[in-house]
C-alpha cells in the first residue's frame, strides 16, 4: 500500500499536531506501508529517515516554508505528482492546511489516488464560526471539503460532536475518531534528578510542579499564563499546609518568554522526554475551555510515571479515564482545588503510587503503534468498500 501524508506543520516534537503526524508516519512505515511524506521539515531532513533500518519504506518531500518562493512551491506540488505517477497513491491524507489550499491539493492529486482522507485535530475555529461573516464562509468551505473528501478523521469525540452541530449528522458519517497515542519507549532515569534541578535553577528540595506545552499553540499559553497568575496564591497555600516549598515550571517551544518569578520557573523547549519527565514530582495541566480538540500531552502526561492533576479540558476526549482513578481534576477557576489536588499527592504515598501506575498502564494501551494500527484498518476498509 502506498499512502502520501500531506502536513502544513513542521515534522518535530516541539507541538502535540507535529508529534502526531510523525508517529504516525513512522508507525505505518514499520507495519509495512509505504509513506510518503510532504511536511514543512527542516532542509537536513529531507529524503529518507538516517535510521533506515527503523524508518524503511519512509519518504520525506520538503515543503517550502513561504508559498512567495514560486519555483520551490511548483516543485513541492510536482514531487507528489511525480511520486504517485511512479507508485499510485491508495491513500491520500491532508492534515492542517487551509481550506482553500486543500481544495487545490485535492484537485491537483485527484487523479492519482483511490481515496482521500482529510484529518482535523481539533475544532479548527478560534471562535464561534456562525457568529461572523467570515466564519459563515469558512463554513461552506470546510462543508464543501467534507463532501468530497471520502474520510475525515478526529481525534476526539468531542470535535465529532461541534462538526455535527455545524453541518447535521448527513456528513458525521464520514467522520472517524481515531485517538492520541503514547511513545513505545521506557525511560530508564524517570526517577528525579537534583542535577537537573541545579542545571534550570530549582530548588532541589522543593515539590515540583511540571506543565509542558508549546506555546504557539494558543491554548497551551492561555494555560500557561492562568498558571502563573494562581502560582503564588497556589504555592503559599501549600507550603502553609504542608511545610514544602512548591515550585511549577513551564516547559515547551515559546515557554522561555514567561514571566519568571519565586514559584513560577520557564525552562524553554526540553528535547528529550526522559529528561523532562525526571524533573517534576507531579505534572498539572490547566487549561481552561476551549475550541481545542484533545491533547496529545495529557497522554504523554500519563505516560510519564508522574501523578497528574488536570482540568476537565485537559483530558476531554480521553475514552474510559476515570477522575480519582487515573488523575485528580481541579477546577481552573477554583485555585483552591488545586492547592487541594497537590497537597493530596504530597501527602498521600498510596495515592501517588495508584494514580501513577493507573495512569501509565491507561497510555500503554494507546501506543502509537496501535493508533497506527487503527489507521491502516481503515485505510483497508474504505479501500474494500470502493
Amino acid at each position: 500500500m502506498h499512502v502520501a501524508i500531506l502536513y502544513a506543520g513542521d515534522i518535530s516534537r516541539e507541538s502535540g499536531t507535529s508529534e502526531r503526524v510523525r508517529q504516525i508516519a513512522k508507525g505505518l512505515a514499520n507495519l509495512g506501508v509505504q509513506v510518503t511524506l510532504s511536511t514543512r521539515t527542516r532542509p537536513a531532513a529531507k529524503g529518507h529517515y538516517s535510521d533506515a533500518s527503523e524508518h524503511m519504506g519512509l519518504y520525506l518531500i520538503y515543503m517550502p516554508n513561504r508559498l512567495i518562493k514560486l519555483f520551490s512551491v511548483l516543485k513541492w506540488v510536482v514531487q507528489p505528482i511525480v511520486d504517485a505517477l511512479v507508485n499510485r497513491y491508495e491513500i491520500v491524507q491532508i492534515e492542517l492546511f487551509p481550506f482553500c489550499r486543500t481544495i487545490l491539493l485535492y484537485l491537483l492529486l485527484h487523479p492519482f489516488c483511490k481515496k482521500f482522507i482529510i484529518v482535523f485535530h481539533d475544532k479548527w475555529f478560534k471562535d464561534d464560526p456562525r457568529k461572523s461573516i467570515i466564519g459563515r464562509l469558512q463554513l461552506i468551505l470546510q462543508r464543501m471539503l467534507l463532501l468530497v473528501f471520502d474520510v475525515a478523521i478526529t481525534p476526539g469525540i468531542s470535535v465529532k460532536k461541534f462538526f455535527e452541530e455545524l453541518h447535521g449528522d448527513l456528513l458525521l458519517r464520514k467522520m472517524v475518531i481515531i485517538p492520541n497515542g503514547a511513545p513505545e519507549v521506557e525511560f530508564k532515569n524517570i526517577i528525579g534528578c537534583s542535577s537537573l534541578r541545579e542545571n534550570y535553577g530549582i530548588d532541589e528540595t522543593a515539590f515540583v510542579a511540571l506543565y509542558f506545552g508549546s506555546m504557539s499553540f494558543k491554548p497551551n499559553y492561555e494555560a500557561a499564563l492562568l498558571l502563573h497568575r494562581i502560582s503564588d496564591y497556589v504555592s503559599d497555600e501549600f507550603e502553609k499546609i504542608n511545610g514544602k516549598r512548591l515550585i511549577f515550571v513551564v516547559a515547551g517551544i515559546g515557554s522561555e518568554t514567561l514571566p519568571r518569578s519565586r514559584c513560577f520557573i520557564p525552562l524553554g523547549f526540553v528535547k528529550s522526554l526522559e529528561k523532562l519527565f525526571s524533573l517534576p514530582d507531579v505534572i498539572v495541566l490547566p487549561h481552561t475551555p476551549s475550541y481545542s480538540g484533545p491533547h496529545v500531552k495529557t497522554v504523554y502526561a500519563f505516560f510519564s510515571r508522574k501523578p497528574v492533576v488536570a482540568s476537565e479540558d485537559a483530558v476531554k476526549d480521553m475514552p474510559h479515564v476515570v477522575p480519582g482513578k487515573h488523575f485528580l481534576l481541579f477546577d481552573v477557576e477554583k485555585p483552591d482545588t488545586l492547592v487541594e489536588a497537590l497537597s493530596n499527592i504530597y501527602r498521600d504515598v498510596e495515592l501517588r503510587r495508584n494514580l501513577t501506575l493507573n495512569a501509565y498502564l491507561y497510555s500503554k494501551k494507546f501506543s502509537w503503534k496501535y493508533i497506527s494500527l487503527l489507521h491502516l484498518k481503515l485505510y483497508n476498509k474504505i479501500l474494500k468498500d470502493a
